[in-house]
């Protein structure tokens, strides 16, 4: 074998891997997802079952329940492991990230229109069709308990935003693409991402199920598009975050009568 052979060539590039390198990228990109869902669960009953030690009444106060699962599930589960698979591992470079640029505010402005808009032609085609998507919990107990949507938008931001896109955009995707070509790793991590989401609609009926997952995966896309396009993990963060804040706020307007539902 000749000795004059780049760096890039002994390393390959995205997407020329063995079918061994792809089928284990994927099995551990689906063994994160579910490794940080289960110890956010595990994280969830631990917390719960403490402040219920300490007296406070948990299952009477809805804000008290999506704190703890929202700090539990994307605050410790999704956050936690990563960085411990990643210290494990030493990969910490599969994480692109840096101080945005002028650039990752624009498309970070073109995102959050760019999901808002989706959302809305979604909705237009299944209106046609006559699907139907189930409502889920969050948007039940809002209605009921406007403050929640309020109390909810802090939480995406510190939370949520980053929690799942650095498991799902950093890590997952990031795997993905040293396997798979762009195109492919984003539809793929956002399979995985879309199947995170189906206990928010546990028990619904399957067609409903399957729009609702459809939506998800749809707005993943987007999301992993724009990981790619600015190669910062902040944008998407930031852009997911302010997505859930606006359809929290949404929420609140039309529970307190300032919209139309």
């Amino acid at each position: 074998m000749s000795e004059n052979v780049s760096a890039d060539e002994q390393a390959g590039s995205p997407g020329d891997g063995p079918e061994a390198d792809r089928v284990g990228a994927v099995a551990t990109s689906v063994g994160l997802a579910l490794a940080g869902t289960i110890a956010g669960i595990a994280t969830l009953f631990l917390l719960a079952a403490l402040l219920q030690g300490l007296g406070v009444a948990v299952q009477e106060q809805i804000v008290v329940q999506y704190g703890l699962s929202i700090l539990s599930l994307q605050g410790i589960g999704f956050i936690v492991v990563v960085l411990v698979f990643f210290q494990v591992r030493d990969r910490f470079d599969i994480i692109r990230i840096r101080w945005p640029t002028l650039r990752d505010a624009g498309l970070a402005v073109a995102g959050i229109f760019g999901l808002l808009l989706l959302l809305a032609v979604l909705a237009g085609i299944y209106t046609a069709l006559g699907v139907d998507t189930p409502q889920t919990s969050i948007v039940e107990d809002g209605m009921q308990n406007p403050e929640l949507a309020l109390f909810l938008i802090p939480l995406t931001y510190i939370f949520v935003g980053p929690g799942e896109e650095l498991l799902f955009r950093g890590a997952v995707q990031g795997l993905l693409g040293e396997a798979y070509s762009r195109v492919p790793a984003i539809v793929i991590a956002s399979v995985i991402f879309a199947f995170a989401h189906v206990m928010n609609v546990f028990g619904a009926p399957p067609t409903q199920v399957v729009a609702y997952l459809f939506v998800i995966f749809s707005l993943s896309l987007l999301l992993g598009a724009l990981y790619e396009l600015t190669d910062n993990i902040v944008v998407p963060m930031f852009v997911h975050g302010t997505y859930n804040s606006l359809t929290f706020l949404q929420l609140y307007f039309v529970a307190t009568g300032g919209l139309p539902s």
